[in-house]
């Protein structure tokens, strides 16, 4: 059996020595960036983007290699697709590989292990540089499978084996005097290895009918994102306000393009989570200006697409590498806003007896507004954070908070829970409890409001939360049943007033 492997080894030594040369004989044919014509990019939300490009190349009738450089560094090799935009039958991929063996010191060390090197020591008396020849033992770090994602094969996640990154003063050598490491000196390397890329490269094996072709490349990449952020400036009786609408597109993808058509999916696509092997799985990662102006041709076009929501930027332009990128996605002046007091109740207030007033209660503020088209909006909002702010007595803009919205579409209600109100006192007190049996209680409850705002007469709604079956027998003000489980008292408090509701609830469990 022995000599049987060594045959079976022998002959896969000569098929792939054979493959090698064949490799090697045909003609290799760069595109980089000066071929392309046109780029396409659209981001999504959950740190994913596409580009599709086109590019003019010169190819060879028959079989070559195409290297494709200037891709994204977190490309995902898997995901490519390209086309010959001028004849579908221009040419065939035969094979696809995706060169990320890039150039780094600690890449240098690991592929010169078992060799000899260099090491140059200089007398820091003199300036005398020595030099010594010495046999490279190990790197001192222990190879890892790769579980996170890393496209240039060593760092973050470490490529195939995951070395991360490698320590020289931790390398250990064999020299004359024996073997050694930590400082040594400066390593010097007798040459670079051909396997080496400047960048990330995507490789072909085409069959082709030869002549100019205008390529077509398509594939996912991480390390895009964006988000919305908007502004909205409250006027001074707070009934209006001029809402600004910002994108903040991050690119960290590991590449520049330029002249791009730009756009932006909002939704929530599915996108299956990619482990181990080369590839991994990729996580992501304000200012404002003047209102006004709707969808102008400098910024964004809305349209459906699927379910979910495609906006196009009606103009090109460049995202850089290691860039954030702003750009205005709407202006819109004057919407009817509704300011409105809530205080929160819970539904563990019904189950327990309670001997002392519960004091201190906060009363949150809300901002409210229709995303109507009768309001100059209707459109879709992406999901973002909203800030808001409204002008002191010296006409100073001041944040007086912010919150987050969900995907909004057209003609829906936005709801801003901005802080809780400084002039408003509310407190609760249980004045009776009573087990009427092992599952009926009844509970009796008295809340006051006190509104401390000067000569504003304010409405306060209380959320009650029910629980158990429930039926209030006796009430001092009249409710809304909002849903099976929810109540809502609305208090009407003038200023310097102390408003009372009272309540007795019976509950079943």
């Amino acid at each position: 059996m022995k000599g049987m492997a060594t045959v079976i080894g022998a002959v896969a030594g000569v098929v792939l020595s054979t493959g090698v040369v064949t490799a090697q004989e045909e003609q290799r044919v760069v595109s980089g960036e000066d071929g392309r014509q046109s780029v396409n990019l659209t981001i999504y939300n959950n740190n994913l983007a596409l580009v599709r490009e086109t590019r003019r190349v010169e190819l060879p009738r028959g079989r070559a290699v195409l290297e494709y450089a200037n891709v994204a560094q977190q490309v995902r090799p898997e995901t490519v697709y390209i086309r010959d935009t001028q004849a579908a039958g221009g040419l065939t991929v035969l094979e696809q590989n995706y060169r990320y063996d890039v150039l780094t010191p600690s890449r240098l060390m690991e592929l010169y292990v078992g060799e000899d090197l260099t090491l140059v020591r200089e007398n820091p008396a003199t300036g005398e540089e020595t030099r010594t020849t010495a046999h490279l033992l190990s790197t001192g770090s222990v190879p890892q499978p790769n579980y996170g994602y890393d496209p240039y094969g060593y760092g973050y996640g470490g490529g195939y084996y995951g070395g991360g990154y490698v320590d020289p003063g931790a390398a250990v050598y064999r020299t004359d005097e024996g073997v050694t490491f930590g400082d040594v000196g400066r390593v010097v390397f007798p040459s670079v290895p051909d396997n080496f890329v400047a960048r990330p490269t995507l490789e072909w094996l085409l069959e082709s009918t030869g002549g100019q072709k205008t390529i077509e490349a398509t594939y996912l990449t991480y390390g895009m994102s964006w988000q919305s952020d908007y502004v909205l400036v409250l006027s001074e009786d707070e009934k209006k306000g001029d809402l600004a609408g910002w994108v903040t597109l991050r690119n960290d993808a590991g590449i520049t393009l330029k002249n791009v058509r730009l756009q932006l999916v909002a939704g929530e696509v599915a996108v299956e989570p990619q482990y181990g092997g080369y590839y991994g799985y990729g996580y992501g990662m304000y200012g404002y200006g003047a209102g006004g102006g709707g969808y102008g041709g400098a910024g964004f076009a809305e349209a459906g697409m699927f379910e979910y929501h495609l906006y196009t930027l009606e103009r090109n332009t460049d995202v850089a590498d290691h860039e954030q990128k702003q750009v205005q996605l709407l202006g819109v002046d004057g919407i009817a806003m509704e300011k409105k007091y809530r205080l929160q109740g819970d539904s563990y207030y019904f189950v327990s007896e309670y001997g002392q007033p519960i004091e201190n209660l906060q009363v949150a503020v809300w901002v409210e507004f229709e995303n109507a088209q009768s309001q100059g909006l209707g459109v879709a909002l992406p999901a973002g954070v909203i800030r808001v702010y409204k002008a002191d007595s010296s006409g100073a803009q001041q944040f007086i908070g912010e919150d987050r919205i969900q995907h909004t579409p057209r003609e829906e209600h936005v709801k801003l829970r901005l802080g809780n109100a400084f002039d408003i006192a509310a407190e609760r007190k249980q004045t009776d409890y009573e087990i009427l049996s092992s599952n009926l209680y009844e509970t009796e409850w008295e809340i006051k409001i006190r509104n401390r705002k000067e000569g504003e007469t304010i409405i306060v709604e209380v959320l009650e939360p029910m629980a158990g079956d429930w039926d209030i027998i006796e009430k001092s003000h009249d409710f809304v049943k909002e849903s099976a489980r929810l109540v809502r008292f609305d208090l009407t408090c003038p200023p310097d007033q102390e408003i009372v509701l009272t309540y007795r609830v019976r509950t079943r469990y």
